[in-house]
């Protein structure tokens, strides 16, 4: 990909972010291709969740003016969790010119509030969310759910392990799907948030190719 002079554009900064998304939304649609094509398909499905999570943050950046210091507040609020804990679990032992740094910025940060929750986003598109929602939960959250795809108990006295366990036919296509949509919205999203990126790339081309996956799931990902 060329560069993209953004140095004079308006909201530079909130344009860089979409790229940015865009970027590590096609690295996990590439990420889950590959894993698909390999047999992975529980990675498949969780790496599907990853560019649909892409997607959501994308259609955000689109709708919300605030969602950078969003984003940012966000980030903020985890880091001092991070340190706070961080601190308590060195029982005193903490350097004390590392503890005042984490000190500092705890108590510079301390007004700071704001959680993303990315569940939470209202998009046109509530299957997205939903999508989103029911992967996190069977794939990629430790859960009873998720835990339970690597058992089997189906031999009498015996419990086998499944390490690489296979997802059903729905499952699949309905990863797949949905992985297809988190590209379609992601194009429009960048469409609208940066026009001038058409003039570059064809994103209408790009738009289209999603659009026989999106139909018919996994036959067509490859």
């Amino acid at each position: 990909m060329d560069k993209i002079d953004l140095h004079d554009a308006a909201d530079a900064e909130q344009k860089s972010a979409a790229l940015a998304l865009f970027a590590r939304m096609q690295s996990e649609l590439s990420t889950a291709i590959i894993l698909a094509d390999a047999g992975r398909d529980l990675a498949f499905r969780m790496h599907c969740r990853s560019a649909v999570e892409c997607a959501l943050h994308l259609f955000l950046a689109e709708t919300d003016a605030s969602y950078l210091a969003r984003l940012r507040a966000d980030d903020t609020v985890s880091r001092k969790s991070r340190a706070k804990k961080y601190i308590a679990s060195t029982n005193g032992q903490l350097a004390k010119e590392a503890e005042k740094s984490l000190q500092v910025f705890i108590q510079a940060n301390a007004g700071t509030k704001g959680k993303l929750v990315i569940s939470e986003i209202e998009t046109p598109f509530p299957r997205m969310t939903h999508v989103y929602r029911e992967i996190s939960a069977d794939a990629t959250h430790v859960t009873w759910t998720s835990l339970l795809r690597h058992v089997d108990g189906n031999e009498p006295r015996w419990i086998r392990l499944r390490i690489e366990p296979k997802l059903t036919e729905e499952e699949l296509e309905e990863a797949a799907s949905i992985l297809a949509f988190a590209g379609l919205s992601s194009i429009k999203s960048l469409g609208k948030i940066l026009p001038q990126f058409n003039e570059r790339y064809d994103l209408v081309a790009m738009f289209d190719s999603y659009k026989p996956i999106y139909r018919s799931g996994l036959h067509n990902l490859a």
